[in-house]
């Protein structure tokens, strides 16, 4: 068993407080005060952010204080209390006692967060002094023996607790957030722990210069969603009480929560629920005049089943009722649509299964779509696939032509053509230069692209080179459990239609179109629609990944020949591997999601056995700056990563002498393992040696020579 890492002493225990105006009139009294010693500008700044977070605010202070100005406006609007505050600089701690026990019993019962900040060099125009270090230390023990958490300023040895550097951002118009707040439930916080604050601010005010305006809003959207899902729970729709937090709990720390391969729907399946999507927008006058009487949500509702009962769906009617309604009534529709068409066909899915499904794909927008989309998501990324209208240029006029002899000719339509194009293995810098000028190029250009069409994979950094009007119109694959046929089909439509409509369609994938990208498919299915598109490759990641993490997949004296698989064969179904060759490097793509079972299959293997020692590396995100690459042997990966953070997709596996040639023994290198004679005892002293006591190597971020030449650095 891999011994567990050491902890490394230094951090904080970061915790985010509920806010108390968020809990239930039925709940028990809870510690909602804070309590600020000296009415200065630190306090006024702390009692916003605990004025914001929904908690009760008293000031202590004496009469000859000068109350900073912000502070002497809320107390005046009653929006802070005030205590009397007139201890000395150097009182002991008898005398901190005696004030404390003195403060109004209702006060103190729903007090635990005490703040001095009379500690300050300067105290503005205050006659009071600056309070002594051995005060503060009083303070603090007098407070401890009643039970408070304290904080001092200025002194971080006496603070129980700390105030991070934090940024409350703002919302962004959106159709889901119309009478919404001006900010956002979105909150950043950064600590240097007390080391260096004003270090902390500057990296706080770059952190959000790096995201996007609208990111606010899209916690907002994906919060809407989430509770729509909560609605339905309790509305006794299958769900226990608890199943969206488990879901969340699983997909936080199960760590292959995101990819675990699902049951794939029917084609009757698809097509019912297409059938359904387009019944749903047929509104007929009635339902108009229904929702434009303001009959009631139930009303609706009841409307909205009844429709249901007769194969319509809800949607259409969800769409027009007040948007405080929109999307907890919407998805709540969807829910009777997927079920009605799920009970209407055969199947193994459950009613659990169904919603558990979408909660997952909840999960998998989050991690995968770039953030200035998530602020637009909607009920369409739930239910049955839309067909939104990217934007493009104005179609070319088709003005009759005059011949020599006063003939009128039409022009010729204008043909479409269709690109499939990979897109690598995820950062921009290892795109081809024909990627670049497809994703780039501007109208005009005889690169330009009308319609883009996106595997969830492929990185929003990617998608972020498209022009901005135009990233707007970018479609990107739904391919949620259990519906990637769906999807799949779904995008070969809309480039077929917007290929017939004379656009120039880019279909991208991520690594290469040819390489468990489906292409092959694509290419039939383009064939037979009339296009015969144009295949550009793109550096797959099976090669690239393995060389950024220095892991050389053919190497003389080591591995002589390299075999690429997937972890997940067609329809979910299990996909069969050769057997164990000394001299061969398996290179497995798509594989993290059944890793205990393949695992299982390579130590049982029929013919030849892999030896459990045999080094195996998992390779996640790799060219992106938070690639990691986890090293260990082929039985003790799984473990491993039980102890480490939630996977990170996508991800890979490569197993072999490979993984480990380049290091060997204290960084040595091992390359003439194929020159050595087969031994288990002589191997698994080289696989001890090259992974140490610990029994496993994890490797974080880019390294340092790749990092230089991705930030263009030291070049």
């Amino acid at each position: 068993m891999p011994a567990f890492a050491a902890p490394q002493p230094g951090a904080s225990l970061l915790l985010s407080f509920a806010s108390p105006i968020a809990s239930s009139s039925s709940s028990p009294a809870r510690h909602d005060t804070l309590l600020l010693l000296s009415p200065n500008r630190l306090s006024a700044v702390r009692a916003f952010a605990a004025l914001e977070a929904g908690y009760s605010v008293v000031i202590g202070a004496a009469a000859s204080d000068i109350w900073d100005e912000e502070l002497q406006d809320r107390r005046e609007r009653a929006e802070v209390g005030v205590v009397e505050f007139e201890l000395g600089a150097k009182v002991d701690e008898a005398e901190w006692g005696a004030w404390l026990d003195a403060l109004p019993g209702t006060l103190m019962d729903r007090c635990m967060l005490l703040v001095l900040n009379d500690t300050l060099p300067t105290l503005l125009e205050s006659t009071r002094a600056r309070r002594t270090f051995a005060s503060a230390q009083d303070f603090r023990a007098a407070a401890s023996k009643r039970r408070y958490l304290v904080n001092v300023a200025d002194a971080p040895a006496l603070s129980d607790f700390s105030w991070p550097t934090t940024h409350r951002f703002d919302l962004t118009p959106s159709p889901l957030s119309p009478t919404a707040p001006a900010k956002s439930p979105l909150q950043l916080a950064i600590t240097t722990n007390s080391s260096a604050c004003r270090l902390a601010t500057r990296l706080r005010r770059e952190v959000v210069a790096t995201l996007p305006s609208s990111i606010g809003s899209a916690v907002l959207a994906i919060s809407s969603l989430r509770t729509a899902l909560a609605s339905e729970a309790k509305a006794g729709s299958g769900w226990s009480e608890g199943a969206i937090e488990e879901a969340d709990v699983e997909i936080e720390v199960g760590g292959t929560s995101l990819n675990r391969p699902a049951e794939q729907l029917s084609r009757a399946q698809s097509d019912g629920l297409e059938r359904a999507e387009v019944a749903g927008r047929q509104l007929t006058k009635a339902d108009e005049e229904v929702v434009e009487r303001g009959l009631s949500p139930c009303r609706v509702r009841a409307l909205d089943r009844r429709r249901l009962s007769n194969g319509a769906s809800s949607l259409g009617a969800a769409r027009l009722v007040p948007a405080p309604i929109l999307v907890r009534e919407a998805i709540a529709d969807a829910s009777l649509l997927h079920s009605s068409v799920l009970s209407s066909q055969p199947s193994t899915w459950t009613a659990l299964e169904a919603q558990r499904t979408r909660m997952r794909y909840v999960a998998q927008i989050s991690e995968y779509w770039p953030l200035d989309r998530l602020a637009s998501v909607t009920l369409s990324s739930l239910s049955a696939p839309t067909t939104p209208q990217p934007s493009s240029p104005p179609s070319p006029s088709l003005t009759p032509l005059l011949s020599r002899h006063s003939l009128i000719i039409a022009p010729p339509p204008q043909a479409g053509r269709i690109l499939l194009l990979g897109t690598g293995p995820g950062s921009t810098l290892l795109l081809t230069r024909l990627a670049y000028l497809f994703l780039t190029s501007p109208p005009g250009s005889p690169y330009h692209v009308d319609l883009f069409l996106s595997d969830k994979l492929v990185p929003s950094e990617i998608l972020a080179l498209i022009p901005s009007p135009r990233r707007e119109g970018v479609i990107i694959a739904r391919k949620f459990p259990g519906n990637a046929e769906n999807a799949q089909d779904e995008l070969m439509r809309l480039a077929v239609e917007g290929a017939r409509a004379g656009k120039t369609v880019l279909r991208m994938k991520q690594g290469d179109p040819f390489l468990y990208g489906r292409g092959g498919e694509e290419v039939l299915h383009f064939r037979a629609a009339g296009f015969d598109p144009v295949v550009i490759p793109g550096l797959s990641s099976c090669l690239a990944g393995p060389t950024i993490c220095g892991i050389p997949v053919t190497q003389r004296g080591v591995a002589e020949s390299l075999v690429v698989c997937t972890g997940v064969g067609r329809g979910g179904r299990e996909v069969g591997v050769e057997g164990y060759e000394r001299g061969k490097t398996l290179v497995v793509l798509m594989g993290v999601a059944r890793l205990e079972s393949f695992i299982a299959s390579l130590l049982s293997h029929s013919k030849s056995r892999y030896p459990p020692y045999l080094p195996i590396a998992l390779i996640e995100r790799a060219s992106s700056p938070d690639q990691r690459v986890v090293s260990a042997t082929v039985e003790t990966l799984e473990k491993v990563l039980q102890q480490l953070s939630p996977h990170r997709p996508p991800g890979m596996i490569v197993i072999g002498w490979g993984v480990m040639c380049l290091e060997g023994t204290e960084g040595k290198g091992d390359v003439t393992i194929l020159d050595d004679d087969v031994g288990e005892e002589k191997d698994r002293a080289r696989v001890e040696g090259w992974l140490g006591r610990k029994g496993y190597r994890v490797k974080e971020g880019l390294g340092e020579g790749w990092r230089s030449v991705v930030e263009g650095s030291g070049l």
